[in-house]
Formats: structure tokens, sequence, C-alpha cells
């Protein structure tokens, strides 16, 4: 059946359809998913239940809903990734996306998407504000036209026009009036700087337990390091007693400015767990790893709800690894 509208954004001119995709393992009733595109939320495959316990009754900020669905498309498009990732959960919509915190955090993601799409120097980029306001996760147009003025007053953007400005001012309300945005040099210098920072890295952190014997040495060795590599990404180990028993300013700055955060919490080590914990607090992916045998011993309470990848060996973790970091369309395809 397909949808007048878009159940999520509310749209008319969108192509979404509700399909049955089997029975749910939950409750046996149909598993239901809307399935399509819509131009403001970008390529949909979405859970119904999520979207009727989640949105409808604003049990999750619109706002994040929509810029999350938006970033998962533009991070496919930007990996070539031809699939689209089903959403079941809200873990599954945050999955590999950085929520902005600032105003200044919504600009980068302007200007990247911006970066991203501008085929040369003097080819601009078309924005619509009606339906690109996700992109930067703006909650409408008026606060989507605000962060392209925040940009084009940082210098980081102009318009095709005459004057530059791609935004006119009407008694306070903000209104695109160039929808042909170009990038400055500062702009794509700031680019380049954010490309150097997270989510824009190359690095990823790595942690777990180092025991006498190394055994997990060698599993980071022959799993977690080539399918990292493999990725495009360059790994960043630390074992969790190198340092002692301290998480120093070493430790916190290479997570910060770490892309992913790789955790193996086999043998449960508590700083494993306060480097996950760390990376989640700032927005940063964190894939939690665990030996199947050990995960009824090992895997904490509080961390058991969220997906774990549960391994077998070396072999299976670094497919199981290579698989993770693809599917949140983290990997680096292409020179970025």
């Amino acid at each position: 059946m397909t949808e007048k509208q878009c159940p999520i954004c509310g749209r008319s001119d969108c192509s979404v359809t509700l399909k049955n995709i089997g029975t749910s393992e939950i409750d046996n009733q149909p598993d239901l998913f809307y399935s399509g595109n819509c131009i403001c939320c970008g390529d949909v495959y979405v859970s119904r239940t999520l979207v009727d316990e989640k949105v409808k009754f604003g049990l999750i900020d619109k706002r994040e809903f929509l810029g999350c669905l938006r970033r998962h498309t533009i991070i496919g498009e930007q990996n070539e990734r031809l699939d689209v990732m089903p959403i079941r959960t809200v873990e599954d919509l945050r999955e590999g996306v950085v929520i902005p915190s600032t105003p200044l955090d919504q600009v980068g993601l302007l200007i990247d998407y911006i970066a991203f799409k501008q085929k040369s120097l003097s080819e601009p980029t078309r924005l619509d504000s009606s339906k690109d306001y996700p992109i930067c996760f703006s909650l409408s147009e008026s606060d989507f036209c605000y962060i392209i003025d925040s940009a084009y007053k940082l210098g980081y953007i102009k318009g095709r026009g005459n004057d530059d400005d791609p935004i006119m001012d009407n008694g306070g309300r903000l209104y695109l009036k160039d929808e042909f945005i170009l990038l400055t040099l500062d702009g794509w210098g700031k680019v380049q700087e954010l490309k150097e920072q997270s989510p824009y890295s190359k690095q990823v952190f790595v942690a777990f337990h180092f025991d006498g014997a190394q055994a997990m040495k060698r599993i980071y060795d022959s799993a977690i390091k080539p399918a990292v590599i493999e990725c495009g990404l360059k790994p960043y180990v630390t074992l969790d007693d190198e340092h002692g028993n301290s998480i120093n300013d070493v430790i916190i700055a290479n997570i910060r400015k770490s892309r992913i955060v790789i955790a193996d919490v086999t043998d449960a080590s508590q700083n494993v767990y306060y480097e996950a914990g760390f990376a989640y607090g700032l927005g940063i992916p964190v894939i939690l790893t665990c030996l199947e045998d050990r995960a009824k011993k090992d895997l904490k309470f509080d961390t058991s709800h969220i997906k774990h990848i549960l391994w077998k060996d070396g072999a299976d973790l670094k497919e199981k690894l290579i698989n993770r970091i693809v599917a949140m369309g983290l990997n680096i395809t292409h020179e970025e």
C-alpha cells in the first residue's frame, strides 16, 4: 500500500510503501516496514512500529529522526552503497550517525554535504530549503536558513548572485533567495580541517584487555587490524593496562579524534568499558565485540541490550567487523 504522504515528515510528494516483510519474532504479527524514497527523509526502510511508537507519540525527537534518516542516505551515497539499511530500533537509527550538538556542528555537516555534491570549484550545489533541511539536523526551513546564513557569515559559502549572500532577511525571518551555493576557499579549508577530526578521520580506536598469554593481541593482529585496514581506515590500539590503571590524556585525545571505537569486552575490563562509554558520550560510533563462549559471563547488564559482535575465532571476527563497518557506512572506499 502506497502512502499518500510520508509517515515521518508528512510530505505528499514521496513514494513510500508499507510492506509486509514477514512475521515478527516478538508477537507473531505481520512485520511491517515503510519502504521507498522521500525527497525530504531520503531512502526509507523503517519499521512501522518504530515510527508509530517513537515519532507519532513524541518518544524520539522528530529533528533527530529526520536528520538520522537523511544522514544514512548521504553516508550511503558517499560510500557508494547500493543497499538501504533496515531500521527497526532507535539504536539502528543512530548507528553510524554523529548527531550534531551545536550550530557549528550543523554548519560542518552543511559544508561537508556541499563539498560532496559540488562537482567542480565553479559548479554550485543546489539546495532546496523545503526538502533539504534535515541535511544538518534542522527542524524547519527557517532553522536551515539560519545555518546557511551562519556558514555565509563565517566565510565558508557564497551564492552565485552579485552580492554573494544566499539568504534574505524579511523582518527577522530568513529565506533562501539563491538556491545555488558554492564553497569558498575558506570553506574548502574548513572541510579539510573537519576531515582530520572525528567523524571524518580515518583513525579507529581499538581497546581490549591485555592478558599475560597475549591471546587478544593475536586476535588484534589477525582479525581486528586487517579488518580495519581493509575498510580503508587506520587502527590505533591501546592495551588497557599499557598505561597502568589510568585513562590518561593520550587515550582521551585519541578517542576524541577517532572515526570509530572498537571495544572488545572479553574479560570485562573496566578500562575498556570506560573508553567505550566515553566515546558514546561524544557521539562517536562504538562497535562492541566479545568472544561468543564468554558472552554470558563477560557482558555487563547495562550494555547487554546493545548489539555486540559475538565471535568464534579470528576469521569470524574479521568478517563480522568488516560487514558491520560497511553496514554503518563508515568504511572509506575512495579518498575522502
